[in-house]
This record gives structure tokens, sequence and C-alpha cells, in this order.
């Protein structure tokens, strides 16, 4: 095993030379040479490869890298391809937006200006060429002393610059479009970057006769209506679209040839943990993940240590009970109908009462995938359901449901610790009376099988060890869920079941209960598991009590 794995990198050239595991994409090549869209925008979830494919094709298209960058391609797909002659054919523009995450406008128009600078200043080589009117120009984005409307025409004047040198049209690549928008809207500066945002694309995308090709991705597919509104060839490929579906993100075959390499296979777990996501009938698999995966060989929840997640959680914070408990089916492996929209834009986060639009948020952020049995209708409305990819986001979305537990007084760090280990201690006396301290301070009204359930589940989940795996299992309904803790040299297993006493005798139910989980062997999984110790949990509620046994 030679190549290292290319955990944190995101630049193509670093990846290459420094012989790191690479996954080829350079097919998408012949794609977009094929497809000839003018403007190619690419919503994906974060951590699905984006930024490591625009610059892949920084380097393969890149003009000014002529000299450097041959050798990068010696061994992927393109080399035998007939566009491998496209090879260092452009100028190239870059940017990213990534870069935009200030949380106020000035201070992000202020890095804008300075990303401007930065992209001028590495092509000082064109004032040879430029006139004495063009050279002031060039030179006032290197001082920084434009006007605002230049630096929205800046990238459509240097393409000119670019195209007067080289007598080739620019590509221009966008990486996180979105991001800037995303910050504005959480911190309340939306209008003013929309506003500037789209003259920039207004004038660097549709107005820009020495445009070659123009490719962006994102998280969300901004609406036209909020961004895009002058213009008119912007061509989308969203998760539900079949064309480029296998280059953002890991196919089952990429998966497994990785994996293999580095001496692991995908099994039933492994699957469990992080496959599930469906791009228009493509399973994929979520790179950061996998890559992860390989490093650690443990399986542990990496997406939800990364960046990100600020804007879900503002949506499912304000989003309103009853809708909180139909997503809550969701932790349960129920799939939810719903009618996906792809034009779902910042401003509809403030209609917190629409089941549909949190659904679509979720499912283009990457915490939901879709079901590959669309429909169609006469109106072009498709509609479909969405599940919960795996275990990995499962986890993901628990937490962030039940972050909130935290600012309630009664829930401390100490009595979450204390929930967590005595559930792991299989101490049944101490996991009841925690439960009956927490109980009586929370204020809900709905009182069925799935609420206790997701509670429980998010109580534990908050204050889990990194080597829990959780397993919930379809066919028993929601008053069941199953953890399996990995350590070193042991695994543990714990069985919960839940339920509610209805009929006035608590004790009755929890008989019958323990009784269920002996019928029906729910044991038997952990058994093929190979899980030496299990324990088993039956908790009844009634209303804001409960007993444990």
């Amino acid at each position: 095993m030679d190549k290292k794995l290319p955990i944190g990198y995101d630049n193509f050239k670093e990846v290459i030379e420094k012989d790191l595991y690479y996954v080829d994409k350079t097919h998408i090549i012949e794609e977009l040479l094929d497809n000839k869209n003018k403007v190619v925008l690419f919503p994906r979830p974060r951590r699905f490869g984006k930024t490591l494919l625009l610059s892949m094709l920084e380097n393969f298209f890149n003009i000014e890298k002529k000299k450097d960058n041959k050798h990068l391609f010696d061994n992927l797909y393109i080399k035998n391809s007939k566009y491998y002659n496209n090879l260092s054919s452009y100028p190239v523009i870059k940017l990213d937006f990534k870069s935009l995450k200030q949380t106020n406008y000035k201070v992000m128009y202020g890095a804008y200006t300075e990303m401007i600078r930065e992209i001028y200043s590495s092509k000082m080589y064109l004032l040879d060429i430029l006139n004495d009117g063009e050279k002031e120009i060039f030179n006032s984005f290197i001082m920084s002393t434009a006007s605002e409307e230049k630096y929205q025409k800046a990238i459509n004047i240097l393409c000119s610059f670019l195209y007067k040198y080289y007598n080739k049209k620019t590509i221009i690549l966008i990486d996180e479009y979105d991001v800037p928008i995303q910050q504005g809207y959480l911190y309340g500066f939306y209008n003013d970057i929309v506003s500037f945002i789209r003259e920039v694309f207004s004038s660097s995308l549709k107005g820009n006769d020495n445009l070659e090709l123009a490719i962006m991705t994102g998280v969300l597919r901004v609406s036209k209506e909020s961004l895009f509104s002058d213009l008119n060839n912007v061509k989308v490929y969203s998760i539900i679209d079949e064309k480029y579906n296998e280059f953002f993100g890991f196919t089952e075959s990429e998966t497994k040839e990785l994996l293999k390499y580095y001496n692991l296979e995908l099994t039933s777990s492994v699957k469990d943990m992080y496959d599930g996501y469906n791009f228009s009938g493509l399973s994929i698999y979520n790179p950061w993940s996998i890559l992860n995966y390989a490093d650690t060989k443990k399986l542990l929840p990496f997406w939800v240590n990364t960046s990100g997640n600020e804007l879900i959680k503002d949506i499912l914070r304000k989003t309103p009970d009853n809708i909180k408990i139909i997503i809550e089916k969701l932790l349960q492996n129920e799939e939810i109908e719903f009618i996906y929209d792809e034009k779902v834009t910042f401003l509809d986060v403030n209609n917190i009462k629409s089941l549909n639009t949190i659904l679509n948020f979720l499912l283009v952020s990457g915490y939901l995938t879709i079901s590959s049995d669309s429909m169609i209708n006469t109106f072009g409305i498709i509609t479909s359901k969405v599940y919960i990819p795996n275990n990995e986001i499962k986890g993901v979305i628990n937490r962030v449901l039940l972050d909130e537990l935290i600012d309630n007084p009664a829930i401390t760090i100490t009595l979450l610790r204390e929930f967590s280990e005595n559930i792991l201690a299989n101490n049944k006396i101490k996991v009841e009376e925690i439960l009956n301290k927490i109980l009586p301070s929370i204020s809900f009204m709905d009182k069925t099988e799935s609420f206790y359930h997701g509670y429980v589940l998010g109580l534990f989940s908050l204050f889990l060890s990194s080597n829990c795996i959780l397993k919930t299992n379809r066919e028993t309904g929601c008053g069941r869920f199953d953890i399996m803790i990995e350590t070193s040299d042991k695994k543990t297993g714990i069985i919960i079941e839940l339920k509610i006493d209805k009929d006035n005798d608590i004790e009755k139910v929890a008989t019958n209960a323990k009784k269920q989980i002996k019928d029906k062997e729910y044991y038997q999984e952990l058994i093929l598991d190979k899980v030496e110790n299990i324990y088993e949990f039956v908790i009844v509620f009634k209303n804001k009590k409960c007993i444990v046994r």
C-alpha cells in the first residue's frame, strides 16, 4: 500500500504530485465539451468533492500552466481521450466563494475585492499588451481603488484582457457560489449581497462575449428570481438528473476499489453507515466519510464533525412542533412524500410552516435523499418520497433536533453523561431515576411512541462516545432501536423497546414488552454482528413519567 489518502486535500495538483489516492473523475471533461452548455451549475451537498473536481478542471484547461501540468494527467482516463488535445488550451479564472463567509456586508465586500486583487495580481503579464486606459483599469483592481460598479464587472473586464492576449475565450470556475448568499441570510444582509452578486453574474456569465464556458458548484440551487434573474443561459444539473450523476461523490464500484486498496471490504455495516444517497438512480457514497473510514478503519460519524450545519440548525430550530413530529418519523426509517422544488430560495426558509420547503432544504443539503420512483405530472410537478440515506446522517439530524435540550436548565452535561453511562452499564434503576428527573421539565403535547423514541434516542446520542453505531429496525416499528458499541476488545449491544401505557397498567405493559423482545428474538441481529454483551431495556411512558425494566 503506497498511496496515502487525500484527506483535507482539495488541490488536484498536490494530490497527484504527492501520489495520493485519487478517484479518477476526468471523464467529466468529455461530458462538458460534448454538451456545449455555456453556463453549468452543479448543486451538490457539501463534502462531495466539488472543490477537488473544479481544481482538476482548472489544471486541465489552464493555458497558463501549459509547461507545468501535462504530467498530472499521464495515468488518468482523459490521457487516452480525443479531448486530451484541450489540455492547457484556455485562459481560466477561478473564483473561490468559500472564502466569502464573513458576517456583514461591508467585510464580505472587502473580501471579494481582495479576491479580485489576487486574481489580477496573478496575471500581471497582461500589462504588456494593454493600452494606457486598460492599464489604468487593471491597476485600479491591483490597488483596490476601483468603484463598486467596476468590481461587479471585474471578471468580464479580465476576460476581455485575456482574449486580447491569447485570442482565446475564458473558462470561469466558481466554487460554492451560494456561500455568501447563505451568510447574507444568516446574518441579515441577504438583499445587499444578492443584489451585488446578481450584477457580478450578469456581467460575467451573460453579458460576456469572451466566455467559453462557466462551471459553478454550490449546495443550493438559488432560484432565478433571487440571483439569476438576468440569466437565461444557466443549465442546472441537480441530484435528480441522470447526466453528471457519477462525478460528485463515490460510486459503489469506486468505493469498493478504494476500500480494497486499503485492505477493507464494503460490508453491510459500511453501507448502513455511509451509503444510501440516490443521485438519479445511482447509489453514491459520501467521499469525505469513506476517506476517513479508510484512514481510521472505524465506522464513525465523520460528516457531523465538518462545518456547514448552521443553516439546517436554524431551519430545524424554527420548525413548528407539528412538523418536527413528522421529521422525527424520518428517524424511524419512514419515507415522507413531498413535491420536489429545485428553485427553493433562502427566503423560503422564513416559511417555516411549510413541510415541503424544509424537506427540500434537507434534500439538497445532503441530509435526505430521494426515492427512485419519482413521478412527473402533466404540469411538470415532480412528486416523490424522501428518507434519511444512512446511519451517519440519522445521527446528524438527531443531534441537530435535540441540541436545544442543552439549553434546558434541568438537563445538564453531567446528567446527560450519567444517563448514557448508566445505559452502557445496564443500570436500569439509575436510568429510570434520570429520565424521571428530565421528563417533567419538557414542554410537549405529542404523546406518540414516535415522540418518546426520538427523545430518548436524542438524549442518548447527545453524549454518545464516538465509537457507537446506532441502528433502527424498520420492521419492528418506531418503538425499538438497537445500539452497538465497538471498542478495541469487544462489542456491546443494547436493545431498547419503548412503550406507552394506554391501559393504566404500566407494569403489565412492561412485562408484555419484555416478552415481545424474547418472542421476536430481537437479539439475533446483534448476535450475527458478533456482539458479546447484550443488554435489554424496556421503557414505558405514561405522560411525563416512566418506568425502566
